[in-house]
């Protein structure tokens, strides 16, 4: 029985994270396609697979995976001494980790998470992050009036000496509201939620348009070509150019019908499997050298899916919520000519779920 209520436990503290985690990654995203009001969630608004113009937007996958281990040894250096305690029962846990903040665990769940919104920069990744913060919040308050209740002043005193998620000497410079009664405590904290929760999604829409201002891409009024590596404007358009001249490609494009299109142009030696370009799953994630050869290159086209008919140029990218593969032609550019028109798989490896635009 205390192991099966540790276990409990466990799964009541980590539920506000695994909803956010959930959020990022699944074929439960679909849903949220199916109406305009909400496709937009599933959206990426920091780049995930390509390569910009921005150093920092290059580095935040990497730094995300660092965030994401980082905080998972955090969780578990503030995990293993409670859990020991109630096991030994030996009270209350204020060493270590606990004499720095009151509740370790939570700020490596929180850390965890970010490095999961670096890596997968979905809106409703980030909302569900912000939302879990908040969680976590009135859940530390509730744990911390049943210590209250349990150890008194022994506790209270403790809580004096440290901060909730900071350490002591920053949280006395942030600002505190103490309503008086909880109702007013709760009305206030909706109201914060509200606001934070709007200047997020601000925040997030002006990242999204950002990152595609510093993604390598051509415009027109149907069709987005993006570059997934660093290339130059002449290369981009050059293996654009040999693909979208072959009579076999346009004659597949034009039995598509009237469509958005969204082209990916790919190093022959990258693999992405965010994109339904390789029929086989390599393991590893993506293989993006960037020493590969810049004559050839893969061109993914695809149709856009969008519930935005009229969207053109950029908002094209910005509106869709997933593709459909129409084909995959390489090209050699240095010879202007293409080596290999294939039927492009329906999806990518794990199935037909959201994938980041860029």
């Amino acid at each position: 029985m205390f192991y099966l209520a540790i276990v409990f436990e466990i799964l009541f503290m980590i539920s506000p994270f695994a909803l956010h985690f959930y959020s990022a990654y699944g074929p439960m995203l679909n849903v949220l396609h199916r109406s305009p009001s909400t496709s937009w969630l599933t959206q990426f608004f920091l780049p995930h697979f390509s390569e910009t113009s921005s150093p920092l937007l290059n580095s935040l996958p990497g730094l995300g995976g660092v965030l994401m281990a980082a905080g998972a040894v955090l969780f578990l250096a503030g995990a293993v001494p409670i859990y020991w305690a109630k096991l030994r029962r030996r009270g209350a846990v204020t060493g270590g980790l606990y004499r720095i903040v009151r509740h370790p665990q939570y700020v490596g769940l929180a850390v965890v998470g970010l490095g999961t919104i670096l890596v997968w920069p979905r809106f409703i990744a980030l909302i569900t992050y912000v939302t879990m913060l908040f969680l976590y919040a009135v859940v530390a308050r509730w744990e911390e009036e049943r210590c209250l209740a349990r150890f008194g002043e022994s506790y209270r005193a403790y809580q004096a000496k440290t901060g909730m998620f900071l350490p002591q000497s920053l949280s006395t410079r942030l600002p505190r509201i103490r309503p008086t009664s909880a109702s007013k405590r709760a009305i206030i904290g909706v109201r914060i939620y509200a606001a934070v929760m709007a200047a997020t999604v601000i925040l997030g829409f002006r990242l999204l348009d950002y990152s595609l201002s510093r993604v390598l891409a051509l415009y027109t009024e149907d069709t987005v070509v993006l570059s997934t590596a660093r290339l130059t404007d002449q290369e981009l358009k050059a293996a654009y150019r040999v693909a979208i001249t072959d009579a076999g490609v346009r004659e597949t494009l034009g039995a598509a019908g009237p469509a958005k299109f969204v082209v990916h142009v790919v190093p022959l030696a990258w693999h992405l499997p965010d994109l339904p370009i390789e029929v086989l799953h390599k393991s590893g994630g993506h293989h993006v050298p960037e020493d590969f050869d810049r004559r050839y290159y893969k061109l993914l086209f695809t149709k856009a899916r969008t519930h935005k008919a009229d969207a053109t140029g950029r908002d094209i990218v910005k509106t869709a919520y997933g593709r459909d593969p129409i084909v995959l032609v390489k090209v050699d550019v240095s010879a202007a000519k293409v080596t290999g028109v294939e039927v492009a798989p329906r999806h990518v490896y794990w199935g037909d779920i959201s994938t980041p635009m860029f």
